[in-house]
């Protein structure tokens, strides 16, 4: 994998393409990129068809260990990776370890391995059946086995242990990569982990130096989920801009999780290059329909007094009857609905407009917010895939614009449109 920096703007946003894959060696994909979240190898609610309806572009699909574990005897036995198996051969994926859009739960340590919380309960894995594992996957790119369990709250024996451990693990997978017949050539990224703390998180760079690795990715900030969403950027941006600083310019960096649309834009505009769809796939699961301006197109704005206020925070207990997160996340988690539009909500019951007006996704043009209500609120299977369309339709977009903006130097200006939304909805 090759990975190139086009152009770096005022605020160090950076233009650029990841091309070169070995499987695919034409795909050429621009960053910021957007990974199209995945469980079990597929698009949430979204078969391969209707994913086409979405996107017929090259995408790159975030394949989650932790979701495919339990399968990997199956495609090993297959033979031909994990693309083929799940019949997505012309779209290139990367294996994370966990899935940045379920939370984590927080402990359950070992000396040499980690755990992964699967549907059949806990599994430890150590950096050796990673690999294992890795080789059955047959990925276009994966993550080094991570110790990525710390928050803003941990001790600092738990972020010295973390940093220790991911260093440890990212030796040994880097060692069994190069031995490998299957995996010499594949791109592995490097995890940064060090919680907030900026003296552990430059010591695990040190000491990653001596690596020979494609990209990082900085772990260590949440535990997934929910907990991406409500990160606070003052607490993040100290930290992350001295990270930063220490990392090559020629290798990409990635921030997984559900972070929202404004927490993003100002990850881009410190440099960060890869991100993940979980947020959209988040909002659809509580029946949410992404609403905020996705473009600096005025005809793309949607029409903000028209959507109901919002209060921040709201909290949903998960479970309840109101349209809540119904997934693995923790309870009591606080939520925030202010990109969105609950479609649970009756005050779209006599509603004809399209989920968003002037959006050009499969839902808006065919179906109504008074339709997608009804589905909503009688848990209709249709329900999920509309929204699922949509809000990845929307947030595709999304990024769309990112690269425009940072193309023409208004990265600033698109940011301060999300804000004036967000103002708005909240008074």
């Amino acid at each position: 994998m090759k990975f190139t920096v086009s152009s770096v703007a005022k605020s160090t946003a950076r233009l650029g393409s990841l091309s070169e894959f070995t499987r695919i060696p034409d795909a050429v994909l621009e960053t910021p990129l957007l990974l199209l979240h995945t469980r079990g190898a597929s698009v949430p609610h979204l078969s391969y068809d209707l994913l086409q309806m979405v996107s017929t572009e090259s995408h790159i699909l975030q394949m989650p260990l932790v979701t495919l574990v339990e399968h990997t005897k199956n495609v090993k036995t297959f033979g031909k990776g994990i693309a083929e198996f799940a019949g997505l051969k012309e779209y290139l994926n990367y294996v994370p370890v966990q899935d940045s859009g379920t939370t984590t739960p927080e402990g359950y340590h070992e000396k040499n391995s980690i755990s992964l919380w699967t549907r059949g309960g806990r599994k430890l894995i150590d950096p050796q059946t990673y690999i294992t594992c890795i080789e059955a996957l047959k990925p276009d790119m994966f993550q080094a086995i991570v110790d990525g369990d710390t928050t803003s709250n941990s001790s600092m024996k738990r972020v010295k242990r973390s940093v220790d451990d991911t260093v440890k693990f990212a030796g040994i997978c880097a060692n069994l990569k190069e031995k490998s017949e299957v995996l010499k050539d594949t791109p592995m990224l490097a995890c940064i982990t060090g919680g907030y703390n900026i003296k552990e998180r430059l010591r695990c760079i040190t000491e990653l130096k001596a690596l020979n690795v494609a990209g990082y990715v900085l772990e260590g900030f949440h535990t997934n989920g929910e907990s991406a969403t409500n990160l606070i950027w003052e607490d993040l941006e100290p930290v992350l801009s001295e990270t930063l600083e220490s990392l090559p310019d020629n290798r990409p960096r990635t921030f997984h999780g559900p972070v929202t649309p404004i927490v993003l834009l100002k990850l881009v505009s410190i440099g960060i290059d890869i991100f993940d769809a979980t947020f959209p796939w988040l909002v659809a699961e509580r029946a949410g329909a992404l609403v905020f301006p996705n473009s600096l197109l005025k005809g793309n704005a949607p029409i903000t007094e028209t959507l109901p206020s919002v209060k921040f925070p709201i909290q949903i207990k998960l479970g309840e009857k109101d349209g809540s997160l119904e997934n693995e996340n923790s309870k009591d988690e606080l939520v925030d609905r202010v990109f969105e539009i609950n479609l649970k909500d009756k005050l779209y019951f006599n509603d004809t407009r399209p989920l968003v007006e002037g959006c050009s996704c499969y839902c808006c043009r065919k179906y109504s917010r008074s339709y997608v209500h009804h589905l909503s609120a009688t848990s209709e299977l249709q329900g999920p895939i509309l929204l699922m369309m949509h809000n990845l339709h929307h947030y595709i977009n999304f990024f769309r614009s990112i690269r425009l903006a940072i193309r023409q130097d208004q990265l600033q200006d698109l940011h301060s449109t999300l804000e004036q939304f967000v103002t708005s909805r909240r008074s």
